[in-house]
């Protein structure tokens, strides 16, 4: 795409709610009116984009990940997963703060896309949403949380048995329980295909319940399930960013908007998945499944008290551990200064609302 003259990212705009159509605000150009500027200040921003990443093909052939090649390619997803491209994440902040699915009451698969910008709206339905993103929009209707009624009863179960997952209550699991080629499409869930700000070291349910879909060659509505997660970023954000980044920005391109002199990003080093990610997660890919195969007749003649965990495990945990406990922190305090901001801003606007009353009394 044609790239512009990169601008430092704009700070947080001043604690205040605008009662009217602000004429010289400096987002006055983005919005129509003075709710979607009130909409966009108090939920998103000061709310941070999750960083996209992309996949490396040529993991899947120097790994031999025969069963994640066949499983991408049998989802549509292969091109999904390995696209990149610049975004706006400003941009992508004021879309998604006025972004609205409307969906047919009779036909849950059609639906209108809407959001708008530079004061203008936009609007999209599923099947040409799914050529801008390159995506299926044909499947099961699954929003990667609630399992569907067609599939059974007991799916969360099931999906544990498959990956050999053993859930205690009220204890997470750590992905390393995976399989190297199962961790990497973990890995694909949580950073591309389902993105979220914290947590990738955990397999949640929505997890092991997609992983379990899709490696049951369940069909699935992927543009469905992403537009899905799409909303998702627009409830509750005190508690997480926002993602798709770059698939706004096939979608800036779809309608021909003018993003000339607005903040851009590009990809970084940090954002290919490749052998250098996977090396990070603590693994020896080469050496791996030779290992798993030479441990497997010793580990059946151990028992119970006897059994373990070796030194590169006991470091795996450490590091996850560590990760997750800076993650937490992290998340604790952003989420302290989103309500200190959204407080201050409810105070003025009551401070506003007591004063007309009184002019008016």
């Amino acid at each position: 795409m044609h790239r512009v003259k990169k601008t430092a990212r704009r700070e947080p705009m001043e604690d205040i709610i605008y009662e009217e159509p602000p004429q010289d605000h400096p987002l006055e150009k983005y919005f129509k009116t003075f709710d979607d500027l009130n909409a966009y200040l108090i939920t998103f921003a000061d709310c941070k984009e999750i960083p996209p990443r992309y996949l490396d093909i040529s993991l899947l052939n120097t790994q031999n990940f025969h069963s994640l090649t066949r499983i991408l390619n049998d989802q549509g997803l292969m091109e999904f997963v390995q696209f990149r491209d610049d975004y706006f994440p400003d941009l992508v902040g004021m879309a998604y703060s006025t972004l609205r699915v409307v969906f047919n009451d009779e036909n849950e698969v059609e639906f209108m896309f809407k959001f708008k910008l530079f004061k203008k709206e936009y609007e999209i339905g599923c099947s040409e949403l799914a050529n801008v993103w390159n995506l299926t929009s044909r499947g099961c209707l699954f929003d990667g949380k609630k399992p569907l009624e067609a599939w059974g009863s007991n799916i969360k179960q099931k999906a544990l048995e498959m990956f050999n997952v053993n859930r205690q209550p009220r204890k997470k699991v750590l992905v390393n329980v995976l399989t190297t080629e199962m961790r990497v499409l973990h890995y694909l869930l949580v950073y591309v295909i389902m993105p979220r700000s914290y947590g990738y070291g955990h397999i949640k349910d929505e997890d092991i319940i997609t992983m379990w879909a899709m490696v049951s060659e369940i069909k699935i509505n992927w543009t469905y399930f992403i537009v899905q997660h799409m909303i998702r970023f627009t409830k509750g954000l005190s508690t997480s960013g926002f993602g798709y980044v770059c698939l706004w920005t096939k979608l800036f391109n779809h309608f021909k908007i003018d993003v000339s002199g607005e903040a851009w990003r590009g990809m970084v080093p940090t954002s290919v998945i490749n052998t250098r990610t996977l090396h990070h997660m603590g693994r020896n890919l080469g050496e791996q499944e030779q290992e798993e195969q030479a441990q497997e007749p010793q580990e059946e003649a151990q028992v119970g008290p006897s059994e373990q965990p070796s030194m590169r495990d006991l470091m795996q945990m450490i590091q996850s551990l560590g990760q997750n406990m800076d993650d937490r922190f992290q998340r604790i305090e952003d989420n302290q200064t989103r309500i200190d901001r959204r407080l201050q801003r409810m105070e003025r606007h009551m401070n506003i609302q007591e004063k007309e009353d009184e002019d008016q009394e």
